[in-house]
């Protein structure tokens, strides 16, 4: 077996175990917003009601649904009022999207397996022409 050979499957299998990282990531995020969508659908009907708010860290106070829009962050700081259901809608973007990636990733890790197998059958057939 050739150098080259040695580093062309060690890229492999860096880009791999990159991938499967990447892969594991959006599998949590999709986990998250499903849950935080199923969440969602329980604030129906709850103003006047309390609840626990989130403050960051594990920590929460108790609040008041005084209203049923939100406050949505939709990046670089930038908040703004969505009602549940336009809210549920962002979510399902945002789910759809990483499902896409979902799907991207899953096919570059069947593309390096297939890559790595073809490396394999070239070894075997070069330990054959040796021996």
């Amino acid at each position: 077996m050739d150098m080259d050979m040695i580093y062309r499957a060690q890229m492999l299998q860096k880009e791999s175990e990159e991938s499967e990282r990447n892969l594991q990531m959006v599998e949590e995020q999709i986990s998250e917003l499903e849950l935080f969508e199923k969440n969602l659908g329980e604030l129906k009907d709850s103003k006047g009601k309390e609840m626990l708010a989130s403050l960051g860290k594990g920590v929460y106070i108790k609040s008041d649904i005084k209203e049923e829009k939100l406050f949505v962050e939709v990046g670089a700081g930038v908040v703004v009022r969505k009602t549940r259901e336009e809210t549920k809608k962002t979510i399902e973007l945002q789910i759809g999207r990483l499902k896409e990636v979902r799907i991207q990733l899953i096919g570059q890790l069947e593309e390096f397996k297939m890559s790595f197998g073809e490396m394999v059958r070239e070894i075997e057939g070069e330990n054959k022409v040796n021996s």
